[in-house]
């Protein structure tokens, strides 16, 4: 974990053989019905008690099941950058003392191997945000780094 110019920043990064296309898809793919694979529950749990101000089921949304766009809301986000095929930045509509996002990133190797790389930023509101980034740090680094393993698992296969 880091903090630069008073946003917080942690990382999770996995190596993989898995062709980068495959990879892509499996991240393109994520949310909607296919949820958020195996921390699914704790996303929908997250949101949820948020209320997000939506209406009831909207907590999950994805205009196409497999391709997404800049501007379009998938589930409690919004897609913010898009560049297939190596990265989706996501902004959390998660009420929260602060606004986060999730950036995904793949970068190849010149040995064959891709980089799959997870990078939270958040930037707190006052005191109340940093001692929220503190408090949810721990599982957010756990949810988050389950995601990965679950993405490049689906991938491999």
């Amino acid at each position: 974990m880091g903090q630069t110019r008073g946003f917080y920043v942690d990382t999770v990064e996995r190596t993989t053989t898995a062709d980068q296309q495959a990879v892509w898809a499996v991240v393109e793919g994520i949310g909607g019905r296919r949820g958020w694979y195996s921390t699914d529950p704790v996303w929908v749990a997250r949101a949820t008690a948020n209320r997000l101000g939506l209406p009831p089921g909207r907590l999950r949304h994805r205009e196409d099941p497999d391709h997404l766009a800049v501007g379009q809301r998938l589930d409690w986000w919004i897609v913010e950058a898009l560049e297939p095929p190596r990265r989706l930045r996501l902004r959390s509509l998660v009420r929260m003392p602060g606004q986060a996002w999730l950036d995904i990133s793949l970068e190849p190797r010149g040995d064959g191997t891709l980089v799959y790389r997870q990078t939270t930023v958040f930037r707190p509101a006052g005191t109340a945000g940093r001692a929220y980034w503190h408090a949810t740090l721990a599982p957010h680094r756990a949810v988050l780094g389950r995601l990965a393993t679950d993405v490049l698992r689906r991938a491999e296969a």
